[in-house]
């Protein structure tokens, strides 16, 4: 089975670099100044795993062809245009598995590939690409979620999944990829946007009486937006997820805060902005996620 990763940073780098050092068939689509990185450095990742090197299979877009069984798109969302464009060379074979933020990637791709060759990722890591291109991995989240989103699909989830349990990352089949999506969007979109309105880790904002309630809250609003479309969440299983990321320790915080610290662009209308048109077919009012969202709009103006 061959995969083609499109996106060697926080995500691709680290679950492909990982995939290919346990003998899977990888190659990464990269730029050609990432290339020529990639050539005289190596992929790194500095993770609690245990650190890797290696020598990555590299191509760029001109040089693709369709041959690949499985293609993982792990890009940021405002760079998902240009990343269909270096795909269209290798329509007519593979199954697409984007494991973007929010759910607005998935309409793009259906248009632009067929609703039938693509599925639903979700990559739950804390993670980062530093200056020099390496890639920094901070806490136990390691794992991939991914599904099929109609039957045809099935023949890949086994085999897939086979080849990421010989990998020192976790992997599950999911039963329901939509609901899986909802719930990673509910969660980033608590954590960034926590996070970036205090520019402060998770810990540092449970610390206080004050900023652990406005992250219980701000979990809640957006529950409730998740709710209000059928998807609703295992009360068990939503206290643990306030549980962990109101741990006064946690040193985590959202790669959009890791963004806003480099100056760079961030998801903010594909995490904040499309959860809150979302509310707002309900008339569902969401005051934190909206100020949450504020504040990455006046970031972008004074950035831009």
């Amino acid at each position: 089975m061959k995969i083609l990763i499109l996106g060697v940073g926080g995500i691709g780098g680290f679950f492909g670099g990982y995939l290919q050092q346990s003998g899977a068939d990888v190659t990464f689509l990269v730029r050609p100044k990432r290339k020529d990185l990639l050539l005289k450095n190596g992929l790194k990742v500095i993770s609690p795993l245990g650190n890797l090197k290696l020598k990555p299979n590299l191509v760029i877009a001109n040089e693709l062809k369709p041959i690949y069984d499985i293609i993982l798109i792990s890009c940021k969302t405002y760079d998902l245009d240009e990343a269909i464009l270096d795909l269209k060379l290798t329509k007519g074979k593979g199954v697409i598995i984007p494991f973007l933020n929010g759910m607005t990637h998935l309409k793009k791709l259906d248009e632009e590939f067929g609703s039938n060759n693509v599925m639903g990722g979700v990559a739950h890591i804390s993670s980062t690409i530093n200056q020099d291109g390496t890639i920094e991995h901070f806490s136990e989240f390691k794992k991939l979620t991914f599904g099929n989103r109609i039957p045809s699909q099935n023949y890949l989830l086994k085999p897939f999944l086979d080849m990421c349990k010989k990998t020192k990352f976790d992997a599950v089949i999911s039963e329901d990829i939509t609901l899986d999506l909802w719930k990673k969007w509910i969660f980033i979109a608590t954590v960034a946007g926590a996070t970036t309105l205090f520019g402060s880790t998770l810990g540092e904002i449970s610390n206080h009486e004050v900023g652990k309630k406005t992250l219980t809250d701000l979990y809640k609003e957006c529950r409730s937006i998740a709710e209000f479309y059928g998807y609703t969440l295992d009360d068990n299983e939503s206290n643990n997820v306030l549980k962990n990321i109101t741990f006064k320790d946690s040193p985590i915080k959202a790669s959009m805060q890791r963004d806003v610290e480099k100056n760079a662009f961030t998801e903010h209308e594909e995490i904040f902005g499309h959860l809150i048109s979302k509310a707002q077919n309900y008339n569902f009012d969401s005051p934190i996620l909206t100020s949450c969202y504020l504040k990455m709009k006046l970031y972008k103006e004074k950035l831009t």
